[in-house]
C-alpha cells in the first residue's frame, strides 16, 4: 500500500478481499497477538461455565475490527500501544457483552456461523456471562490508570445503552425516518468505534476530533452493511440469524430506502405491521420487495459513502502505512459478505 494515498476507491469491490484483509492484519500481527491473548485471559475464572460460554462466542473469531482500529491508530500516531491493546480488548469485550445480550433480546439463533450461546446454554446464562464480559472490559479499561479512557468509555457505553433502547421504542413503528435510524446507528454502533479509534480518547485533541469522527462515519457504515445483510435470503451466507430485524418490527435503512422507491411498500408495511413485529412468511416477503425495489443497493451506496467520508478524515494522520491501512478498512468494512 502507498503510504502517501488516503484516498480509496470505493465504487467497485476489491478483487482479492480476503489478500488485503491479510495485508491489513499483517502490519500489526504482533499487537493483534497481544489483543487474543489478553481477550483468553479475560474469560478466565473459577465460577462454573464462564470460561466456556464466553469462548463460546470469543472463540468463534469475529472481524476483530475494533482493537484493530485502535492498535492501527495507536501505530499511526505514535501513541502508546499498550493503552491501544488495553482499549481494543475492552471494547471486544464490551461488543461481545451486547452480542449475547441482544440474541437474547431479540431471540437470535444464530451468531458467527454458530448457535447463538442462549440457544444452548439458555438465556439466564447468556445475560450473566454477558455482564462477566462487560465487567471485565471495565476492568481492563481501569487498569491503565488513565481516568480519560475510563470517562470516555462510560460516555460510549451509556450512548450504546441509549441507542438499543431507542431502537426498542421504534420497534413496531411504521413511520420511523432515516433521520431517526441513523441517531440510533450512532449511538449503538458508531459510538464505540469511535472510542477505539480514538485510542479510548488518549489522543491530542485535534488528533481526538478528527479520528473521533472517522470512528463515527466507520461506524454508520458497517451498521449500514449489516442490515444489508439481514435483508440476505440465506443466513448460511452471513453466520446470523436472516430477516430478524424487520420480524421484529425494526425498518433498517435497505427498508427505509424502499420504501422511498414503491410507496405502496410502506402502506404494505404499515398494515402487516403488529406490536410483536412481522411474521416470518411475509417479512421474507416483504424483504423480496425491498431488495426489488433497490433498498438494499441504495443502502449499500450510503455505506460507501460513509466509508469515503471515514477515510478523508484520515489526512490528520501522518502518512504511513497504518494510515492506508485504516483507509483500506473503511473499504473492506462495506465489501464484507459477514
Amino acid at each position: 500500500m502507498s503510504q502517501a494515498a488516503i484516498h480509496i476507491d470505493l465504487v467497485s469491490p476489491p478483487a482479492t478481499l480476503r489478500r488485503q484483509v491479510s495485508d491489513v492484519w499483517s502490519l500489526v500481527a504482533g499487537d493483534m497477538h497481544r489483543v487474543e491473548t489478553r481477550l483468553c485471559e479475560q474469560m478466565d475464572s473459577p465460577i462454573g461455565r464462564i470460561p466456556e460460554v464466553g469462548m463460546h462466542l470469543l472463540g468463534a473469531g469475529g472481524k476483530r475490527l475494533r482493537p484493530l482500529l485502535s492498535v492501527l491508530v495507536a501505530r499511526a500516531s505514535s501513541t502508546d500501544i499498550d493503552q491501544a491493546v488495553a482499549a481494543g480488548c475492552a471494547a471486544e469485550l464490551i461488543h461481545t457483552a451486547t452480542l449475547f445480550h441482544d440474541d437474547v433480546v431479540d431471540n437470535g439463533n444464530v451468531r458467527r456461523g454458530r448457535p447463538a450461546a442462549r440457544m444452548i446454554y439458555g438465556n439466564g446464562i447468556a445475560v450473566l456471562v454477558g455482564d462477566f464480559c462487560l465487567a471485565r472490559g471495565l476492568d481492563l479499561v481501569a487498569s491503565t490508570g488513565s481516568i480519560a479512557m475510563v470517562r470516555s468509555l462510560a460516555a460510549a457505553v451509556t450512548e450504546m445503552a441509549e441507542g438499543e433502547v431507542a431502537q426498542l421504542e421504534g420497534a413496531g413503528d411504521p413511520d420511523v425516518t432515516i433521520a431517526s435510524y441513523l441517531r440510533v446507528v450512532d449511538r449503538k454502533t458508531a459510538s464505540l468505534m469511535a472510542w477505539c479509534a480514538r485510542v479510548g480518547g488518549v489522543l491530542p485533541e485535534g488528533l481526538d476530533l478528527a479520528l473521533g469522527r472517522f470512528g463515527r462515519a466507520l461506524g454508520r457504515a458497517f451498521q449500514i452493511v449489516d442490515d444489508i445483510l439481514d435483508c440476505a435470503p440465506d443466513e448460511d451466507t452471513t453466520g446470523k440469524s436472516g430477516g430478524r430485524d424487520l420480524q421484529e418490527g425494526k425498518l433498517t435503512l435497505p427498508v427505509l430506502l424502499a420504501c422511498e422507491a414503491d410507496s405502496d411498500l410502506r402502506a404494505r408495511i404499515r398494515e402487516v405491521l403488529g406490536e410483536q413485529g412481522i411474521g416470518t412468511g411475509e417479512a421474507h416477503a416483504i424483504l423480496a420487495a425491498v431488495r426489488a425495489a433497490g433498498g438494499v443497493d441504495r443502502a449499500r451506496r450510503r455505506a460507501l459513502a460513509f466509508a469515503e467520508d471515514a477515510a478523508l478524515e484520515l489526512a490528520a494522520l501522518p502518512a504511513s502505512p497504518y494510515r492506508d491501512a485504516l483507509a483500506e478498512l473503511s473499504r473492506l468494512s462495506v465489501h464484507r459478505v459477514a
